[in-house]
């Protein structure tokens, strides 16, 4: 009996035993050191600017941040999150910074609490976001572009593509997922193709380690990228992002999008087909507003940028109303996240897309790109690089992205660089004046001089009182240009490049930037 007892004793002790080392192995494995997940080995990080760090770990747990032999010191708080702010640093590159739990020196776990990043970079983070012409990959392009995926190594221009994600209920702190690329022969095809020409053109320029941190989605309206504070310049949108913070509403969502979608099944009985793009696109919750903002930008907060490149609007040409107070106050609400109030934002206006008109029409896509040159001229800090003359009539997805990435590095190079002689704008419509029945128009931002590419000057058209446009005459002479037709002998409207694929439209100044589409009414 009293064995049995001792055994008995011998297991309840033993059980505590693992109970106690389970509990302390628990501590430990909760107390490790984490980073966020845009902190991984070939970063870079921003120049010349404090570089936050920040992860998580045990509560009220001592970090230590080790760069260069100088000792960075701080504490999580009570939720175990912590940030230490690291002075700025010059360009630089194969760097290492070590991240070390002090609580885990104390226990002697050192090598479980320890993270070391190597071959980091000090340059120039520029951050890529928009829709599916800025995540378009390189090795899409390759058809035009054979020889990029042959090219020399750049190993200090790199990639972080953020994985896609959305999110309702606030802002997260960390990303899903990422991954640093450096750029070599294996790595460049998963670029994205307009950020590689970007960032190849500045490189070449400065030798300066360039980051892309690449946060896009293909068919992205722009309020999937707003908060749902600054979506109160869209009303609707901010009372649909409000029900979609509630989980029952999802649910309900859910069942009516599938009942749609099994309704359209049936109804063209095709049980198997692949429903049409728009109404899976319509029908999918990713898309709505703020999903893609709390998960794919909020996260990214105490980050520091050079400026962002943005491509966008395609998703927004069937309700181009309001898109300009949109885009504004989306810019103004990043750069308050970012805590940066000037950052740099360069957009590119929509390429030119499907078949031209053979009369001038009304367009949606040339009333969205209105739209984007309102921000332009209203929100400082921007440049916007023009695809008007590089889009294909069938597909939306033009293969020139090396003209559109070349056209948005001049942007930087002008507001970020310091290249403040260089004009870094398309020509824009300056003023147009009315004289013995023809229009005069002057523009700015013509650089050395505007140029006709071709015989003749084309892409105008002018109408009277009644809007009836028609294709007008024009000549260059001087830098300006004259718009008339003999049958309106009151011209009361002038407009150039205005449809949704202007192929005629040719003036451009000389550096090769065609002129910005406008719609004018006269005085």
């Amino acid at each position: 009996m009293i064995k049995k007892n001792n055994e008995f004793i011998s297991i309840i002790t033993m059980l505590f035993s693992l109970i106690i080392l389970s509990l302390f192995c628990l501590n430990i494995a909760h107390a490790q050191v984490k980073l966020a997940t845009v902190f991984a080995n070939n970063m870079v990080l921003q120049r010349n600017l404090p570089i936050n760090i920040w992860g998580n770990a045990n509560k009220y747990e001592k970090i230590k941040i080790t760069l260069n032999g100088k000792i960075f010191r701080g504490q999580t708080n009570k939720e175990g999150t912590w940030l230490i702010t690291l002075p700025a640093q010059q360009v630089a590159t194969k760097q290492s910074i070590s991240i070390v739990g002090e609580d885990a020196v104390k226990l002697n776990t050192i090598e479980h609490n320890s993270i070391i990043l190597s071959n980091i970079a000090f340059g120039d983070v520029w951050l890529a976001s928009g829709q599916s012409n800025m995540a378009f990959k390189l090795k899409e392009a390759l058809k035009r572009f054979p020889q990029e995926d042959k090219l020399e190594q750049y190993p200090d221009i790199r990639q972080f593509s953020v994985v896609r994600n959305y999110h309702f209920k606030g802002p997260l702190n960390d990303l899903e997922k990422g991954y640093w690329l450096e750029a070599n022969k294996e790595t460049v095809g998963n670029f994205s193709a307009v950020a590689w020409f970007f960032a190849k053109d500045l490189y070449q320029r400065y030798q300066v380690p360039i980051g892309i941190i690449s946060s896009s989605v293909g068919a992205t309206p722009i309020e999937s990228w707003m908060s749902y504070e600054s979506l109160k310049v869209s009303p609707k949108a901010q009372a649909l992002a409000y029900k979609l913070a509630d989980d029952e509403y999802i649910k309900q969502l859910q069942n009516e999008y599938a009942q749609e979608r099994s309704n359209w099944r049936e109804k063209n009985n095709v049980p198997t087909k692949k429903i049409p793009f728009m109404l899976m696109h319509r029908t999918s919750l990713d898309f709505k507003p703020v999903g893609f903002y709390n998960a794919m930008i909020a996260p990214l907060a105490n980050m520091k940028f050079s400026g962002v490149i943005w491509y966008q609007g395609e998703s927004n040409t069937a309700e181009y109303q309001n898109y300009s107070s949109k885009f504004s106050t989306m810019i103004n609400q990043w750069r308050s996240l970012f805590s940066q109030p000037k950052l740099p934002f360069l957009f590119v206006q929509l390429a030119n897309f499907l078949k031209p008109d053979y009369m001038p029409t009304e367009s949606r896509w040339a009333s969205l790109r209105a739209e984007q040159t309102k921000v332009l001229n209203t929100v400082e800090n921007t440049a916007m690089a023009l695809a008007i003359d590089v889009g294909e009539r069938y597909n939306i997805h033009p293969l020139d992205k090396q003209t559109v990435g070349e056209r948005l590095a001049l942007g930087a190079r002008h507001l970020v660089y310091g290249e403040k002689q260089l004009n870094y704008t398309s020509p824009l419509i300056d003023q147009a004046v009315l004289t013995n029945s023809q229009v005069i128009i002057s523009f700015k931002y013509i650089n050395k001089g505007l140029v006709v590419n071709g015989d003749k000057l084309m892409g105008f058209a002018i109408a009277g009182e009644d809007k009836e446009y028609i294709w007008a005459n024009a000549t260059l002479d001087k830098n300006q240009v004259t718009v008339w037709h003999d049958s309106i002998k009151t011209p009361k409207h002038v407009r150039y490049a205005w449809a949704n694929n202007p192929e005629n439209a040719n003036l451009y100044n000389d550096q090769g930037l065609p002129t910005i589409p406008f719609t004018v009414k006269l005085q």
